[in-house]
């Protein structure tokens, strides 16, 4: 469903098939092209991946049950009823109800109950679904991002080990095991159900280009706005149609930047929720002995700014990406000062809902923090704990519940979480979350979108996925892909069908009175 002109077969004039902007209208207000697009995609990680590929016109079916008995008897029911017919062109409501899992999104279990059966479980299952390629349906789309394919993978410490299985971090037709032995040495032990970020980054790179996806894909692009058609000065109000967004920013190039411009009805946000380290608010926070990566603090160690004759390193946080810091100072034989929240034996610790037959380098920090640092040497743990001030003299000033202290450290290493940027929209998107008067969160205040479309219930055409609707695991963010190709394949099917009844002279059809999702008999 490319945007394009085409040709009135009873009056021989031409139409496009989706409202567009004449470029001109926008001379006034920059230079640059516009260029038109059914979709603008913002953000290039594995969920954005896998919706071009849908969009591209690759579709999931449906194979059939298992020798295993998977999927569920009513949800196979439901599937055999209509035998050769595309997710795509299927009710995803119907299909998914009564479904439940780890992800609140009722597409996102219905996708990853077809594709990695049993997964919660621990299993390891073929998936249920085969692909066909239907170049007659794909949508002009592009992907905006501001690195190579991947995302915030490709910015990752290459050699941590991913917290899920290596084959939840595959997308759409192509396995990651059968990559990962042509593209790279295959590791041993623990490595053959766990993969490193490097080969996880490199796989989402290799991806697009063996699925056919890079002519859609525009890296080192920088989104700086987004906005109706309305809100822009000086474009005539007769020179768009309601509901078209402009994409507007610019790419680096060896020459410098760039502009581009886009015009489109739809807008996928896909931009992860790692764009800004959480701050703690606390005085001295932004010294520069205060560093908020673990990518940073490898640097230090590198370059030996950070060793074993060090002033201890001072470590916030009781995350997995914390565990990271605690791993690589550790082995390093520097001195650590751990500082957490929460008592080290609270449930609600990630470390104590992994397996440790899987997760034994996490299940070690947790054992160093449950220790009290009566075995581990170098290591410190000070449990409900949490800092006061920040000095310039590299002395921290600590609060715990029933004592106060101060230490000197080296560096501070705050690892407490992050959050997305949406910057480049009105209000940097707060008017789209689900309370509207908080700070979008991806934890605690998502995007508001509908469950099976996962449109903005706030902005029609405006979509989210991935992280800001609180998917934060590759493998049920691939469902969001689903939801937004069937949503915006219906528009543009309704919208191709009223053009062809006005072509033709016939008389107008409601779209509401039309199944434009009839699966072929």
């Amino acid at each position: 469903m490319r945007t394009k002109t085409i040709r009135c077969p009873s009056t021989g004039t031409r139409r496009t098939r989706q409202a567009v902007v004449d470029s001109r209208s926008l001379a006034t207000e920059t230079s640059v092209k516009t260029i038109n697009k059914d979709v603008v995609v913002i953000g290039n990680g594995p969920s954005a991946i896998t919706l071009s590929y849908l969009l591209s016109g690759r579709w999931p079916y449906y194979k059939g049950m298992d020798a295993l008995g998977h999927p569920p008897d009513f949800l196979h029911a439901r599937l055999e009823s209509k035998p050769n017919c595309s997710l795509v062109l299927q009710d995803l409501k119907e299909l998914s109800e009564g479904l439940e899992g780890r992800s609140s999104n009722p597409v996102a279990l219905l996708y990853d109950t077809l594709n990695h059966p049993d997964a919660d479980t621990g299993q390891d299952l073929p998936s249920l679904l085969s692909w066909k390629n239907h170049p007659e349906h794909a949508i002009d789309h592009v992907v905006l991002g501001r690195g190579p394919p991947g995302g915030s993978w490709q910015a990752m410490e290459g050699d941590v080990l991913t917290i899920s299985r290596g084959t939840w971090m595959e997308l759409a037709n192509l396995s990651f095991r059968e990559w990962e032995e042509t593209a790279c040495e295959r590791q041993l032990g623990i490595r053959q159900k766990r993969a490193s970020v490097k080969h996880v980054a490199q796989y989402y790179h290799d991806y697009v280009n063996i699925k056919g996806l890079r002519p859609y894909f525009r890296d080192s692009a920088e989104v700086t706005s987004v906005r109706r058609l309305d809100q822009v000065k000086n474009v005539p109000a007769e020179s768009y149609a309601p509901k078209l967004w402009q994409v507007t920013g610019h790419v680096r190039t060896a020459e410098g930047l760039e502009n581009f411009q886009y015009v489109t009805p739809n807008v996928v946000l896909a931009i992860g929720g790692t764009d800004r380290p959480n701050s703690m608010n606390v005085a001295g926070e932004n010294l520069p002995f205060v560093i908020k990566s673990l990518q940073a603090m490898e640097k230090l160690i590198s370059s030996q700014q950070l060793n074993r004759q060090s002033e201890p390193v001072l470590i916030v946080g009781a995350g997995l990406s914390a565990a990271d810091a605690i791993i690589a100072a550790h082995f390093h034989g520097i001195p650590i000062i751990h500082v957490f929240r929460r008592k080290a034996t609270d449930p609600s610790l990630i470390f104590g809902q992994l397996p440790s037959n899987m997760y034994p380098e996490y299940h070690k920090v947790y054992q160093m923090m449950k220790d009290n640092g009566m075995t581990y040497t170098g290591y410190t743990p000070m449990e409900q704990c949490q800092i006061v001030r920040i000095q310039s003299d590299g002395k921290v000033c600590l609060q715990g519940p029933d004592y106060s202290t101060k230490i000197k450290v080296s560096f501070v290493v705050v690892l407490i979480g992050s959050r997305p940027s949406l910057n480049f929209l009105e209000n940097k998107g707060r008017d789209l979350t689900v309370d509207v008067t908080k700070p979008i969160s991806c934890r605690n205040n998502p995007l508001d979108v509908d469950l099976f479309t996962l449109e903005s219930n706030k902005q029609p055409g405006i979509y989210a996925m991935g992280p800001l609707v609180s998917d934060n695991f590759v493998r049920f963010a691939q469902g969001g892909a689903l939801a937004i190709t069937r949503d915006i394949h219906t528009k543009l099917s309704r919208l191709k069908a009223k053009e062809e009844s006005f072509n033709s002279a016939i008389p107008s059809v409601t779209a509401e009175s039309v199944s434009y999702l009839d699966c072929p008999t």
